[in-house]
Formats: structure tokens, sequence, C-alpha cells
């Protein structure tokens, strides 16, 4: 499951997938506030080249489509600290008009366990490692995430919803 919807926004994640999404507004767990890339650039064409070229610079990713704001790769998946033998999919769609960065980061397979104490089917973690990628991505831009405003009367599509995070190391 890639690509975008039909109203132009990346997928949402689905319970059974370790996934990280700026689309899984319904899933706190799977959640990540999108990225603004104006303290680097206000050249959103500046940009999508700079993320474009990130993604080539990593050498477990492989950019695979590359198309008008939007861009997909795929990476090596980790469950458990181990390196497992499927891939990644990770997507990025560029806002220029809001500066904003929406991401997607989904295993294709999950390996699923059964607790004793339940009776679903849960999938192993991948020890935050989508997470973790698109951090590292975004650090190496340079990039802000945003952290939502939680408003029940906000509409949670409005990127005005959302306010500039300071990373840890740069605060003061």
């Amino acid at each position: 499951r890639t690509g975008l919807d039909d109203n132009g926004r990346l997928l949402a994640c689905l319970p059974s997938e370790n996934c990280v999404s700026t689309s899984a507004i319904r899933s706190p767990a799977q959640f990540s506030p999108p990225w603004s890339y104006s303290p680097a650039t206000n050249d959103p064409k500046l940009a999508f080249e700079s993320l474009v070229a990130a993604l080539r610079e990593v050498a477990t990713v492989q950019v695979v489509d590359v198309d008008s704001f939007y861009v997909r790769a795929t990476a090596p998946t980790t469950i458990q600290g181990y390196r497992a033998t499927d891939l990644d999919d990770v997507e990025f769609k560029l806002s220029p008009d809001d500066e904003l960065v929406f991401y997607r980061s989904a295993s294709r397979e999950a390996v699923f366990f059964v607790p004793a104490q339940n009776l679903y089917e849960v999938p192993l973690s991948d020890g935050d490692s989508n997470r973790l990628r698109l951090d590292s991505i975004r650090r190496h831009l340079k990039w802000q995430t945003l952290a939502p405003l939680y408003d029940d009367d906000d509409d949670d599509d409005d990127p005005r919803n959302y306010l500039p995070l300071q990373d840890s190391a740069t605060a003061d």
C-alpha cells in the first residue's frame, strides 16, 4: 500500500502495520507530525531536491519513484533489532503552499505473535526503526518537526494547527 489517496494525501497506517505517518491522525502510536522545510529554505523545488538527494545519500535507501513533490523509496525492514528479508516503503509528499513535508514509512509485511492474555495478533515491534530513519533524514536536512495543537474545534488537516518543536539538542 503506497501512494496518495483521492485527496492527494499519503495513505494512513493500518493497525496491523509497523508504520509511522503524518496521515495516521486516528492512531496516536503511529502518528508523527509533519516537517517544515522553511528553516533551511523557502524554495519548495530546492527543498524537494534536497530531500531526494538526502534519500540517495543513505546507503540502505533506494529511491524508486520521484514525481511532482512526491518521492517513494524502499529500505530494509528491521524487526526487534534484526534486519528482516522484507522492505519498508518510505514516502514523502511536499506541500509547497504550506512549506510542509508529509511522510509515511511502513513495513510491507509484519511478523505477528499472539500474546497469552490476548485473542488478537499483534505485530512485533520494529523498534521504532521507521520513526528513527525518518528523524535521521529530517535532522540531516536541518528541517523542523511540528507539534499538533490539540483543540477539538481545529480541522486536523489545517497546517496552521501545528507549532514548531525545538530539538532538545539545539534548545538553550
